[in-house]
């Protein structure tokens, strides 16, 4: 596959956190006015937001938020911050995405969480207008606040239906708050008819991802320790759950070691549906395009496979059939011009 070629043709990404996101240019100004120092060096600044590729584990890697999540406590910040993201999507052909944040951690200079999503989805409307590209919203509890907080999350999700916010997600320290930590609130989300995806088996428990779909997840977010459970992939089949990979981030959070362990090939041979995302595009240091090249190198996908993914990622998108039809209208003629 040709870089540029896959770089042109049409996309769809569902797994990709606002505040690991943002590019280094783009938080120079926002932090320029709220007279946060950043390093004047790029490279200096740049290792203070990239993961490095040899990281030593998941914490390491989250390191690399602390310093962005200073920055993104007021409405100008966020709304900076969704556009940022929605201009980088119009740079790879993305037509529709779906961004997550968790609205909690951008209280720290007392903004009220409805004035956090408002400002957020602001900013990818704007982008929508100036870019075209159609987005939505996904807002993540995360795990080990208390439980309240998080259902204070899930009734915002409910209330902001309407105007961007299409589904709820857990992030956060799965190890010590599995899925069933929260089956009264996810009870509440199934109630409340919003979508659900959870983060699950981001670290070593294919448990979790089955406990997650029992739960009403219709998409993981990694899901990857799911293949040392082989017994719960006939679960997956038949909930049609949508798996969002994301390639570079597990391999740099060590949720894998090595090309061996990744259970790519693994989940596609077992009909599991699986798309491709970039989780954090700033600190994995990635793109879409270069996800799709690193399967390609490392799998030897084909375009046909790539326009397969992205079907998945709109069947599995939290959005109406009739938008979904169009997106699938969208890459069949897209993909039409890699073929000949």
């Amino acid at each position: 596959m040709r870089r540029n070629l896959v770089k042109k043709l049409p996309k769809v990404e569902l797994h990709c956190h606002l505040d690991g996101s943002i590019r280094p240019q783009t938080l120079r100004k926002i932090a320029d006015p709220q007279g946060i120092p950043l390093p004047t060096d790029n490279e200096q600044l740049n290792a203070l937001l990239v993961a490095p590729e040899n990281c030593q584990d998941l914490n390491e890697y989250l390191e690399r938020f602390d310093l962005v999540l200073t920055c993104l406590q007021t409405e100008a910040a966020l709304q900076t911050a969704a556009f940022d993201i929605i201009s980088q999507a119009a740079e790879e052909n993305i037509k529709y995405i779906e961004v997550r944040f968790a609205p909690s951690l951008h209280t720290e200079k007392g903004l009220s969480l409805p004035k956090i999503i408002t400002a957020v989805l602001a900013g990818l409307n704007e982008g929508e207008k100036q870019f075209g590209v159609k987005s939505n919203a996904l807002l993540c509890g995360m795990r080990h606040e208390e439980l309240q907080s998080i259902e204070q999350i899930v009734h915002l999700a409910d209330t902001f239906k309407q105007s961007g916010i299409v589904g709820f997600d857990l992030a956060g320290n799965e190890v010590d708050f599995p899925p069933y930590t929260f089956e009264e609130t996810l009870d509440l989300v199934n109630h409340l008819d919003i979508p659900l995806t959870l983060h699950a088996g981001e670290c070593g428990c294919g448990k979790n991802v089955a406990d997650a779909v029992k739960l009403g997840a219709k998409r993981i977010g990694h899901g990857i320790a799911l293949k040392d459970t082989p017994e719960y992939f006939s679960l997956l089949q038949q909930n049609n759950v949508l798996v969002e990979m994301c390639p570079t981030s597990n391999f740099q959070t060590k949720t894998v070691t090595s090309l061996a362990e990744y259970p790519f090939k693994t989940f596609l041979d077992a009909g599991i549906n699986i798309c491709i995302n970039t989780d954090n595009r700033t600190v994995s240091g990635t793109t879409l395009t270069d996800e799709y090249m690193k399967l390609h190198e490392w799998y030897d996908i084909t375009y046909q496979d790539m326009e397969t993914f992205n079907h998945h990622a709109v069947n599995g998108a939290f959005i109406p059939d009739s938008e979904k039809q169009l997106l699938h209208d969208l890459l069949s003629s897209g993909y039409r011009l890699a073929e000949n």
